[in-house]
């Protein structure tokens, strides 16, 4: 089997012919991303180049916006403040009712970006976005389907922003809790006028011809610990009924991912029409184990995952190669699981350890790989 053949296998939950194995983040396929590494990436790189399964994921222009609608391009204004270490962007959505902002701080030192200040802070922030009307941003998919062409043997997943967690997004977590006991009627009007908007833009995707696995992410923001199962189950799944269903009646797959303790809503998540779930994380960063899990949910969603990326990057490799091992026990059996680690590297530079550990955990999974 080709690595796009083991991949689908996997996701539609058959038995490929090996267990399929994704360095999530590490993108050796990508010749600009690869150049940009610092030298101690090389080690890893040349050993997913050759003994791993490549999912490609390429850069969708105009699907990523606040509000799901290309009307922002008309009303929005970029600020670049220099503060030391880091740089402020500041992105000002200048709507028919009042500006909204956000502050978006990216560090010159290569380490993740924060958002310090969200668009909604307030209920007249709330109206303020919603009153920017919608209009079905305009995708530019060259980079989508040139991988598609460059890479016939890779899996090449379009990837979209979905409508609870563009939500979340505009207040951040802790407005977002607060307006859950607060403001819980416009939290919800909020989510349906997104929705719809999604929908319409996952439509035109398909459309176009993206596929056969479409991919998503943010659910986690909405999930245990930081909310209660009863949140996660009436505000983000029943968006996920209705976008499953277009997926899958288009012929489609939806993979998602989703981070944090998703024990409680296994069942829940399978209900909704997840194809595949990256990466159900284990205790103690989780509750999922996943041994568990596939007995649980196993025949209805693929599973990726689950080594955690701080074992990666910190714990002696005798206790990574211990890892790998019995996620390869617990995951194998039926099928349905692809193994990967549960982030990307998230560092400009990957230390002596660090590169030991994901040599030994890809060098462990290709002698456990054959069923």
């Amino acid at each position: 089997m080709t690595a796009r053949e083991r991949l689908l296998a996997a996701m539609r939950r058959q038995q490929p012919d090996r267990v399929p194995i994704h360095m999530r983040g590490v993108r050796a396929w990508d010749r600009e991303w690869v150049d940009s590494r610092d030298p101690s990436y090389r080690p890893v790189i040349d050993a997913v180049q050759e003994h791993c399964d490549a999912v490609i994921r390429p850069w969708v222009g105009g699907l990523y916006n606040p509000l799901f609608t290309g009307a922002t391009e008309e009303i929005e204004e970029i600020q670049l403040i220099d503060s030391g270490d880091w740089t402020i962007r500041r992105t000002i959505l200048h709507t028919a009712k009042g500006d909204i902002w956000r502050d978006h701080w990216v560090s010159k030192r290569g380490y993740l970006p924060l958002t310090k200040k969200c668009f909604v802070e307030t209920p007249e922030d709330a109206e303020r976005a919603l009153s920017v009307p919608y209009r079905r941003p305009t995708a530019d998919l060259s980079q989508y389907f040139t991988a598609r062409d460059e890479y016939p043997d890779g899996l090449v997943i379009c990837e979209f922003d979905q409508a609870p967690a563009g939500v979340h997004e505009l207040l951040g977590s802790e407005n977002f809790a607060y307006w859950w006991m607060e403001q819980r009627d416009l939290l919800f009007r909020m989510r349906e006028v997104f929705a719809e908007r999604v929908l319409d833009i996952v439509g035109g995707l398909l459309d176009a011809g993206v596929g056969p696995v479409l991919g998503t992410h943010g659910a986690e923001y909405i999930a245990p610990p930081m909310h209660s199962p009863r949140t996660y189950r009436e505000f983000v799944l029943p968006f996920f009924h209705d976008l499953c269903r277009m997926v899958h009646d288009r012929g489609c797959l939806l993979h998602v991912h989703c981070h944090n303790s998703l024990n409680a809503v296994l069942e829940d998540i399978a209900d909704s029409g997840w194809d595949a779930t990256h990466p159900l994380e284990a205790p103690p960063m989780g509750d999922v184990v996943l041994a568990d899990a596939k007995r649980r949910i196993g025949d209805r969603v693929c599973i990726e995952g689950n080594l955690q990326i701080g074992d990666i990057y910190a714990s002696p490799t005798e206790e990574v190669v211990r890892l790998v091992t019995e996620t390869m026990e617990a995951g194998k059996p039926g099928g349905g699981f692809i193994l990967c680690p549960t982030a990307s590297p998230h560092t400009p530079q990957l230390s002596d350890l660090t590169v030991r550990n994901y040599l030994a955990m890809i060098e462990t999974a290709v002698k456990l790989r054959d069923y």
